[in-house]
């Protein structure tokens, strides 16, 4: 019988969850596309009916599993108010949504610390760096239009700025999934974004 594109759908979503599982546990290069099937209960030729191989179905999943935030971001930035008010409800519900969604906390602390550098993962790699050249742009806008409303000092570089602003939230989420015991993000959040905007603010 002829599969619906739902049970596709439901089949590939599953190839995912158990693809992130099975990274986590064993590494990107340990293994194997037979554990991946084993862990979602399908055949290995389920995952070439969706893939290209180990390397394509690492890169969508880790793609699909990090846009998970988007919404959050989208969000953040429709609610209106200050420049001010925007970038500390991007600081703070991205990194609270961190701690708050397993599946989002677990793509990061592949990618991070479970993932070794690898040339056939250079198209997934390629992707992040254009992804991080396009938050920059995207908060480096925003930095722009809080100096030119007299919001955020005018002496400094809006591109810098920006860097620095997403530095500081990477950095804590990387200390963060290093040792949660440290602290906690959603606790920790509000105060950390307050240093940052206490540096910037006329």
């Amino acid at each position: 019988m002829r599969r619906t594109k739902e049970e596709a759908d439901i089949t590939r979503q599953r190839l995912l969850l158990a693809a992130l599982n099975v990274f986590s546990s064993q590494g990107y290069d340990a293994t194997r596309l037979e554990d991946i099937a084993a862990e979602a209960e399908v055949t290995r030729g389920a995952i070439y009916h969706h893939f290209g191989g180990k390397a394509e179905l690492y890169n969508e999943m880790v793609m699909e599993f990090t846009q998970r935030v988007m919404p959050i971001i989208t969000e953040a930035v429709a609610q209106g108010g200050s420049v001010l008010d925007t970038l500390r409800r991007l600081f703070v519900s991205t990194l609270s949504y961190i701690e708050e969604d397993a599946i989002y906390r677990a793509v990061n602390e592949l990618v991070l610390f479970k993932t070794s550098v690898s040339p056939e993962l250079a198209e997934g790699m390629q992707r992040k760096i254009e992804g991080i050249y396009g938050l920059i742009e995207f908060v480096s806008q925003q930095i722009q239009q809080g100096m030119d409303a007299g919001e955020i000092r005018g002496d400094m570089d809006a591109r810098d700025t920006a860097i620095a602003f997403l530095s500081l939230q990477n950095g804590l989420m990387m200390v963060w999934l290093l040792e949660p015991k440290l602290f906690s993000l959603k606790a920790k959040a509000q105060s950390m974004a307050e240093i940052f905007i206490h540096g910037i603010v006329p």
